[in-house]
């Protein structure tokens, strides 16, 4: 077979065989690829890489399970909704100035991440801006991120931006 034939069959036949294993479809929360059955949320996994390759995170950092902070995080979150949220298996605590993200795993409800103010007087839970729940299909660090953006107002954008999800229900 000569190479301008192999190459054109190579041409019209690749995407055939592609197209017989993805597809994609419009859902609630944008596109969804689905590759051979299973669905791939591709346009998360685009924005997690761009995300990671364009921000500065210098003003972010992640607190150390014995730091005072981070205590007062923890009861704060744990005196938002009693007796359930008292019992925590596993937190995540990224600042910003007086600003924070916490990623929370309880014993008695679905995983969460907080936002929240005044780290250094009285951490207060910001209301709207609490996610709980998985994202399945979708990847979390991109859709956690975009409803934390859209109902915390005053979150440092930075802060959005660098904290890393690192619970299991997460990743």
């Amino acid at each position: 077979m000569k190479n301008n034939v192999a190459l054109a069959l190579l041409v019209l036949l690749a995407p055939v065989v592609v197209l017989t294993h993805v597809s994609w479809s419009q859902k609630d929360n944008g596109l969804m690829f689905n590759v051979d059955g299973r669905d791939v949320d591709f346009v998360g996994v685009i924005k997690d890489k761009w995300r990671i390759a364009t921000n500065s995170c210098k003003t972010v950092a992640e607190l150390d399970s014995e730091d005072p902070k981070l205590r007062m995080v923890k009861a704060a979150i744990q005196s938002f909704s009693p007796p359930d949220s008292i019992p925590i298996k596993a937190i995540h605590v990224w600042t910003s100035g007086t600003w924070g993200v916490a990623e929370v795993e309880f014993e008695n409800l679905l995983p969460a991440v907080v936002t929240v103010k005044n780290l250094d007087k009285d951490p207060t839970l910001v209301d709207d801006a609490i996610w709980s729940g998985i994202t399945a299909p979708w990847k979390s660090g991109p859709f956690i991120r975009t409803y934390l953006g859209q109902k915390s107002y005053g979150t440092p954008e930075e802060l959005l931006n660098c904290f890393e999800l690192q619970t299991v229900s997460f990743k």
